[in-house]
Parts: structure tokens; C-alpha cells; sequence
């Protein structure tokens, strides 16, 4: 531990706004012994961690930019920057800017700014006293140790001051003697000087040489996102008279497209449910989804909707009828029984938009994007889903039919 600290102290030194040049003695002269960070300074100076300017002084009072902080980040962390692997996130920090990569590769650490769906830096403002706890502690995985005691807070009379979002870095690093305050103030937006650093990073780092471990600095991005799974979204207003959203090698009954509207035959008299299987990923099997379409009746009596559910040839259906909208089970195409499971009144239109919300084993039915009714405990057992007629849909064709259209199948969260 104390050569990878070592090497973050150095590189502190090193970045800041002026580069260092050796000087022959660790006393500065704008150092004197009275200094209330005179033995930090001096003791990292013996031990060679920092080095004055050539002009035997250390500019205590200097401050440490935003930009400059990045890269002792990046340094103290030990990142390789692949600069082929990195896009812009700051609108402040454009690839021309010569803290760029450092900034990036260094966000693990860092405090940032959102205005809405823009995200700035301002990389030539001072890092502040709050921004040196937050990377402290990621840096040292204490946020992963330690659970934040937000009552550290309160002893201090600018608590309020302290940014939101790093409350718990703030409570993290009192607890662990990171940072302490003074007179009752942390002055977590006071810039950070380059005697606070070394007076700082000494506390922190090297007068804990007793209870020194090996550990390993985190990875740049110890959490990397997954990318995240696409959610299922298929639609159809059936402009394409293949089909080729369809399964229609393995559909029941002999469905086809009229006018941009889907529909069903069978010269089969013994058939009495014609299901029309969506063409989809079944394996990924969401629990969570919405099924949609629009149930035109021309004549008739509706009797069209969708299904989902389907295995081995059973399936739940939801339907329009005349005056009711029901959910139930087929269990045999060629058998014109149907098991209701829930039913609600309805006055049947010309057009009729239904939606099924399936979400585990809840059922809700809407129509015309209004809730109808729902219905527990429909077990999921099976991954076929699509377009449902029954056969007294379109016996009456071509004068009288049932179609359906504005087919859309989704996943929901």
C-alpha cells in the first residue's frame, strides 16, 4: 500500500499548476516552522514525496484545479489511457482540451455537474475540499467498506453547504479521519491549496503506516454497465401481405391481408379458433408484457382479440363479443368451448382497440385505453402468442368479417 500512496502523493505534488524542479533542502522559505502545515510539508519533503521550486519555495497557497485533479486521479490510479475507447461526456471538456482523456478515464472518482441531460466539469475551477473526500474515499474503496453515518454531519454549522449527492462520502471520510473540519466548519466548498493537500494526504495516507495492508487500487470503472438487454418491441399495421412477421406455416386457419387489415378462413368446417403465432424470441420469455390490436367488425359480432399463453396447442384468449369482452382458455382448436375465466360488459364498435397487460400472473384488460378488468392468478406456462379469431367471425365472408390491425407486442419493465 505505501508505494501505490506514495506514488499518488508524488504525482499530487508533481500536477500541480506549476511543475516542480528539485531543491537542494526539504525547507521552504515560504514554509517557516509556524506554518500550521509545516511538519506535513516537511516530512513529505524528507522523504522525498514532494520537492520544491528551484527558488527553495512551495507556494502553499496555490490551488489545485478541477482539470489538474483529474489527472492525479488517472496517475494515482495507475489507468492506461486507450484514447481509441472514449467519448465525450462534458460538454466543458471537448476533445481539444488537454485534460480530456485524464477527465474521462478519471469519472470513477470524480465529481461532475447535470443540468438536465447536459453534463459540464468546469475543469478551470478549483477542486474544493469536498471533491478531494469524495475521491479519497473511492479511491481507497472505503465507500464499499464503510457505511456512511450522516450524523457526522451535523457537528459541523455548514453542513447544509455540503453537496447532496456527497453526503455519504463526506460522513465516510469523517468517520475514517480522512478529512476533519476546523472550528465547527468542514468548508466543503473552500478550494483545495497546496498545503492543505500535503497537510491533507500526509493525515490520511502516511501517518497510517501502523495499519498498513496490501491492497488494490479499483479498476477505472470497477462497476462497468451492461450493455442493457433490449426490451422486446414488434409491431405490425399489416402494410406487407407476407406476413412475414408470422408464423403462418403453423397457424390455424388460413390467414391473410385485405386492405392493409389481417383476417382469417378455414374451409376446415371442423376448425372453430383460428390463431395466428407472432414469429419472436420466445426463449427470452418475459414475465412482463403488453399485447395491442384493433378488432374491426364489419357485420359482425366481433369475436377476434388475441392470445398468448399458447402450448401445445391450448392458449389463453381475450376477445370482443357483441356486448362482453372475455378472458379464457382454449383447450382444443376444433372444439368450440370456451373456459371462461373473467368477463366484463362492453358495447361492441365498429372499431375497438384492445390491450392485454400481462405482468407475472396478473391479467388486465383494456379496451379503447380504458381499464375493463383484470384477473389473478393466470399461471404462465407457455411462450406462443398472437392473433386470435374465432371461426363465427368470418363464416358470413367476404359480405361479413371480423379483422385486425395496428398489431403491436412489447415488453414491459
Amino acid at each position: 500500500m505505501k508505494r501505490a500512496l506514495t506514488l499518488f502523493l508524488s504525482v499530487l505534488m508533481f500536477l500541480t499548476v506549476i511543475p516542480f524542479v528539485s531543491a537542494a533542502s526539504p525547507s521552504f522559505s515560504d514554509v517557516p516552522r509556524n506554518h500550521w502545515a509545516y511538519k506535513e510539508i516537511t516530512e513529505m519533503a524528507e522523504k522525498g514525496i514532494i520537492k520544491g521550486y528551484d527558488n527553495r519555495t512551495f507556494r502553499p497557497n496555490n490551488e489545485v484545479t478541477r482539470a489538474e485533479f483529474a489527472k492525479i486521479m488517472i496517475a494515482a490510479a495507475g489507468v492506461d489511457i486507450d484514447k481509441g475507447s472514449v467519448s465525450q461526456t462534458f460538454k466543458d471538456v471537448p476533445k481539444s482540451h488537454w485534460a480530456y482523456y485524464y477527465v474521462e478515464y478519471a469519472k470513477p472518482y470524480l465529481t461532475g455537474y447535470k443540468s438536465g441531460s447536459t453534463y459540464t466539469y468546469k475543469p478551470d475551477q478549483p477542486a474544493v475540499r469536498e471533491d478531494i473526500a469524495v475521491a479519497l474515499v473511492r479511491l481507497l474503496g472505503y465507500d464499499r467498506k464503510y457505511k456512511a453515518d450522516l450524523n457526522q454531519l451535523k457537528k459541523f454549522r455548514d453542513a447544509d453547504d455540503i453537496s447532496p449527492a456527497l453526503r455519504s462520502y463526506i460522513a465516510i471520510s469523517i468517520q475514517t479521519d480522512l478529512m476533519k473540519g476546523s472550528n465547527n466548519y468542514f468548508r466543503p466548498q473552500d478550494p483545495i491549496t497546496r498545503a492543505e493537500a500535503a497537510s491533507l494526504l500526509y493525515r490520511a495516507l502516511l501517518n497510517r503506516d501502523g495499519d498498513e495492508t496490501k491492497v488494490v487500487f479499483p479498476n477505472p470503472n470497477p462497476n462497468p454497465e451492461q450493455p442493457k438487454p433490449q426490451l422486446i418491441s414488434i409491431s405490425d399495421s399489416f402494410s406487407d401481405s407476407n406476413l412475414k412477421n408470422w408464423d403462418t406455416k403453423n397457424a390455424d386457419g388460413d390467414w391473410g391481408v385485405i386492405n392493409k387489415q389481417v383476417t382469417a378462413v378455414s374451409t376446415d368446417d371442423d376448425l372453430d379458433h383460428y390463431f395466428l403465432p407472432l414469429i419472436w424470441d420466445e426463449s427470452v420469455n418475459p414475465e412482463n408484457y403488453e399485447l395491442t390490436v384493433d378488432v374491426n367488425a364489419v357485420g359482425t359480432n366481433g369475436l377476434g382479440g388475441l392470445f398468448f399463453n399458447g402450448k401445445d396447442g391450448k392458449a389463453n384468449v381475450v376477445y370482443v363479443s357483441k356486448e362482453r369482452v372475455y378472458l379464457g382458455k382454449v383447450a382444443d382448436v376444433e372444439d368450440d368451448d370456451i373456459d371462461v375465466i373473467a368477463s366484463s360488459s362492453y358495447k361492441l364498435k365498429s372499431s375497438n382497440r384492445l390491450k392485454v397487460i400481462v405482468k407475472g400472473s396478473t391479467v388486465s384488460i383494456y379496451m379503447n385505453d380504458q381499464y375493463l378488468f383484470g384477473q389473478q392468478q393466470v399461471k404462465q406456462v407457455g411462450t406462443k402468442l398472437g392473433l386470435y379469431l374465432q371461426g363465427d367471425a368470418t363464416k358470413d365472408a367476404p359480405r361479413k368479417m371480423t379483422y385486425l390491425d395496428n398489431f403491436s407486442f412489447k415488453e414491459v419493465k
